[in-house]
């Protein structure tokens, strides 16, 4: 058998995999990525947000993305019936970035890895993770790629950014059931059917509420695509007859801001359909490895967070990584799993409100100060780690407070 060994292997080449090699690399560190899948290849999560910018420009991969062309994204859009609402990201509480983009993973997560390999990482696709050994000094991980050989990897440290095949919790028993309800999803892309359409709403991801507890994204890219999904009770988005294409089809009738938006639009993607998506985790971190992205923790996707939080693990565990590496004392428990559950629990509480009514409430109301938008601007855009703003610090209560005073006030708000 073939045996290797690095400073550090990374499973998988997601922005959490190739944002925790571009830090781990520019350290002078050694690593490995290995990767299932080939790229470029097809996910979901195209609406970044302006938190993860600076780690883009910090790893060196910001001159790559501009070179793209990407849709630049300005805010979001949430529309319910007449009522709607934008948040704009300049509007911003929290000091940082004010835009990001909209992008086709499938390029994006491309890019992302061209790069790393440019800076010295070495990617081997098509090789999947058969073993692991955390027993020894330098842990031993044993993989095989397409052609049936087999490697050990031996390395210092061991970095799982493989997404929904969260390797590392399936081999040492970290999964746990997800805290949140069993939710689906079903997506497609269109094209318009005449060039590409400009125009101002380019800039905004736009998010419809479909039902009490299903909601519509829309997510313009630079070529004239649209990326269009439903998210939500699985009941709903799950096709009685196994039709996916017309059940998606006939949902988006019933929506009539759904039935505007995609007028001069023709498929370009045969729906697809996911199940049960969110997945719970005992722990984040453990001696000699560290989950990331979504291999630790994956949640729902309406505002966008998921890039958010990969990039943001990547670049917390990389740092990290590379303190250990040269002997100083790292405290994960602290500086990482607290940071990011910290995060990721505000998220949630906004997700939550989201699905019980309370935060479309305070989104379409009347009478909000023009400083609580701003805060709750700055959520939406991924500072979630800002403590200076309530509706991070204490965002439960700030939430509840907020809808008790604006109940029941709503009108129409310009976008």
């Amino acid at each position: 058998m073939i045996k290797e060994f690095v400073d550090v292997l990374i499973i998988g080449a997601g922005p959490a995999g190739t944002m925790t090699a571009a830090k781990l690399a520019k350290s002078g560190l050694t690593v490995k990525i290995v990767e299932r899948s080939h790229f470029p290849r097809y996910v979901i999560g195209e609406s970044l947000l302006p938190q993860s910018m600076a780690h883009v420009e910090d790893a060196g991969f910001m001159p790559a993305l501009l070179e793209r062309g990407y849709q630049k994204k300005i805010g979001a859009n949430f529309k319910q019936g007449p009522f709607q609402e934008f948040f704009d990201f300049s509007n911003n509480y929290t000091e940082g970035w004010t835009w990001t983009w909209q992008v086709p993973r499938d390029d994006f997560d491309n890019v992302l890895a061209l790069e790393v390999q440019k800076m010295g990482v070495n990617i081997e696709f098509g090789t999947t993770v058969t073993n692991v050994n955390f027993e020894p000094e330098h842990p031993i991980v044993q993989v095989v790629d397409e052609a049936g050989t087999h490697k050990e990897v031996q390395s210092k440290f061991v970095v799982d950014s493989s997404g929904y095949g969260r390797v590392l919790a399936n081999h040492l028993d970290l999964n746990e059931p997800s805290s949140s309800p069993v939710r689906g999803t079903i997506f497609a892309q269109f094209k318009p059917e005449n060039g590409v359409v400009e125009g101002e709403e380019n800039g905004k991801v736009t998010i419809l509420v479909h039902a009490e507890d299903v909601w519509i994204w829309f997510i313009p890219f630079s070529d004239g695509r649209v990326s269009v999904g439903f998210v939500g009770n699985p009941e709903v988005l799950k096709s009685p007859d196994g039709d996916d294409e017309t059940h998606f089809l006939t949902l988006l009738s019933q929506n009539e801001n759904a039935s505007q938006m995609i007028e001069g639009l023709t498929l370009c993607m045969a729906p697809k359909a996911i199940h049960g998506y969110s997945k719970g985790i005992k722990q984040l971190y453990g001696k000699n490895y560290v989950l990331t992205g979504n291999a630790s923790e994956f949640i729902d996707p309406v505002f966008s967070a998921g890039v958010m939080f990969a990039i943001e693990s990547g670049a917390v565990a990389a740092d990290l990584v590379t303190k250990e590496l040269n002997g100083e004392q790292v405290d994960w428990e602290q500086d990482y799993q607290q940071h990011m559950l910290s995060g990721i629990d505000v998220m949630r509480t906004y997700i939550d409100s989201w699905y019980d009514g309370r935060l479309k409430s305070l989104f379409f109301s009347v009478d909000k100060p023009e400083k609580i938008k701003r805060q709750i601007t700055s959520v939406l855009a991924g500072y979630v780690w800002d403590k200076s703003n309530p509706f991070v610090s204490r965002s439960e209560r700030t939430i509840d407070l907020f809808v008790e005073l604006t109940s029941g006030k709503t009108e129409t708000s310009s976008a």
